[in-house]
């Protein structure tokens, strides 16, 4: 078992396994995976951490085709971490100040507290020596609320159309939209859900924000097989993705290169040195909105080559910005 999943993921779930099989009578693989949006092989690692690792007493039930204890465990044993599973919690946990004043604030703080309480002692004061020395920054915090993200993330789950006011960002008008949600992420701060409609199997993002707070959950539709973020965002910069393709080349001068050299941006990024200590820079992006942003946010140490549109777009942005300042 990786060091990530054990420090986070995979220990959230075991926690939820433990209540799980107290609560029910022998759950079996299907529902524990339906319960924690794993696959089943997923849960019989954690099932055979628990056993092993923790000497769990955790059995199989022929007659209930289930999991449960042979006897009564009421709080899981302190768990053993090596020194980089240590860490990678302790980074995790850090992760929280991002969601200060947010709905999760409070869930997260309370979720920490009942997994440090599982840990060994020895591994709890290494955490604390350590933790005034980490931090985790945020530029922002979503005023999405827990109720809304809860509604909506069940609405993906359980494949139920939702009916929901939503303003649109580039007219700014607002009108009702009957949606079948999809998937719900957070990008930068800030939290989308990607869904359809029932005319179109198109899938497009909707921003959390410009949703009014009154969603009507309705009727099941066909269900879907879980959306792949990963895939439709191959070429995606920032939250947005689509299914065109844009080749983008920008020129960096040698100021900023060295910011441009440190990161990958996109897997399709490809940089190309110059002569002057600058660079080349293209990527292969399926939307030219937030890359437009991002462009015009170098100032004078870049310059779009192509596609033509950006080029186009970026000038005429730039000049009506001259203008303010004449």
């Amino acid at each position: 078992m990786d060091t990530e999943e054990t420090t986070y993921k995979a220990l959230h779930r075991m926690l939820g396994i433990h209540e799980y099989l107290n609560k029910e009578r022998a759950p079996g693989l299907p529902s524990l995976s339906k319960r924690f949006g794993v696959s089943t092989k997923t849960i019989q690692r954690d099932i055979a951490f628990m056993k092993k690792d923790m000497n769990l007493p955790i059995e199989y039930s022929r007659e209930y085709k289930g999991y449960r204890y042979t006897e009564a465990v009421i709080d899981m044993p302190a768990m053993k971490l090596s020194r980089q599973e240590v860490f990678a919690l302790l980074v995790a946990r850090s992760s929280i100040e991002q969601y200060q004043g947010s709905a999760f604030e409070d869930p997260l703080v309370s979720f920490f507290k009942k997994l440090l309480a599982h840990l060994a002692p020895l591994d709890l004061s290494n955490m604390e020596n350590m933790h005034r020395y980490v931090s985790y920054l945020s530029n922002g915090v979503s005023t999405a609320t827990y109720e809304t993200l809860e509604l909506l993330g069940k609405a993906c789950r359980d494949s139920r159309e939702i009916e929901v006011q939503y303003r649109a960002a580039s007219s700014g008008q607002e009108g009702k939209r009957n949606l079948r949600p999809r998937h719900l992420f957070n990008h930068g701060g800030n939290w989308y859900l990607l869904a359809s409609s029932a005319k179109s199997d198109n899938v497009a993002c909707y921003h959390l924000a410009r949703m009014g707070s009154k969603i009507k959950v309705g009727k099941e539709y066909p269900a879907c097989k879980p959306f792949d973020l990963t895939a439709a965002r191959e070429h995606a910069f920032g939250a947005f993705f689509g299914k065109q393709k844009f080749k983008v080349k920008v020129i960096f001068d040698q100021v900023a290169a060295p910011f441009i050299r440190e990161k990958v941006w996109n897997k399709s990024q490809v940089v190309k040195e110059r002569g002057d200590g600058g660079v080349d820079f293209e990527i292969t992006v399926c939307d030219l909105v937030e890359i437009k942003s991002w462009i015009l946010s170098w100032g004078i140490h870049t310059k779009a080559i192509s596609p033509k549109k950006l080029v186009t777009e970026i000038g005429r942005d730039l000049a009506q910005a001259s203008s303010q300042y004449k």
